[in-house]
């Protein structure tokens, strides 16, 4: 077992400082996460304080952050370019580096030397399935896809994917987690390409640009 549940997880290390992950620290943040954003580039994570300093403000008003102070959210998220300082407390690593099975893997093995023993590693991967860098992370055990679309706070959707080797413990925290930061779990119980949304969306795409290619309909 992996010896934590949804409800110990307080330290959430959230790893690419891209839009993607910036949205993911915003909810933990406001959900009362202690919220640690991770980059290798320092000019990254200046982007990605100041793009949700402006969002804390451009926000304040949505329903979704009702009764939240969103400044005091945002100001106490801290930014890392060290991957060991960064590891050491996280309880939960939320993972949205670019779309490289082996760039994905490097990082969560560093990661794994890091991060206490009882640290689940999930991925946002959407094009990629966990499986294919599963051994590459040290806990294959203790991964799985978290898969989140935006803007997060409003598209409140949330999939949680296991790979083969994904014991069962690591998805019910997921599931319980997902629940803690205000989204709606979608528990698939074995790996699919494009989760459910974006299979079923491409499915209808590729339904309307048949019809429209055999002259049944106009797009």
């Amino acid at each position: 077992g992996i010896g934590m549940q949804a409800e110990d997880i307080r330290r959430v290390l959230v790893v690419g400082a891209g839009t993607m992950g910036q949205q993911i620290a915003l909810q933990c943040a406001t959900h009362g996460f202690e919220v640690v954003m991770l980059d290798r580039e320092q000019s990254a994570l200046d982007g990605a304080r100041a793009r949700l300093d402006a969002m804390a403000s451009s926000l304040a008003d949505d329903t979704a952050f009702a009764g939240i102070d969103l400044p005091a959210a945002v100001a106490g998220i801290g930014f890392s370019t060290d991957p060991a300082a960064a590891a050491a407390a996280a309880d939960l690593v939320s993972e949205s580096v670019p779309e490289d099975p082996a760039l994905k893997g490097r990082v969560f093995a560093e990661l794994d030397g890091y991060c206490p023993e009882r640290t689940v590693f999930a991925t946002n991967t959407s094009s990629l399935l966990p499986s294919m860098f599963a051994e590459a992370t040290g806990r294959p055990d203790r991964l799985a896809s978290l898969h989140f679309h935006q803007p997060v706070w409003s598209a409140n959707v949330v999939d949680v994917m296991p790979h083969p080797g994904t014991s069962p413990e690591t998805i019910e925290l997921l599931l319980g987690f997902a629940e803690r930061i205000g989204q709606v779990p979608v528990h698939l119980l074995r790996e699919s390409p494009g989760y459910v949304f974006n299979a079923m969306y491409n499915a209808l795409n590729r339904e309307a640009i048949t019809l429209a290619a055999n002259g049944v309909a106009s797009i």
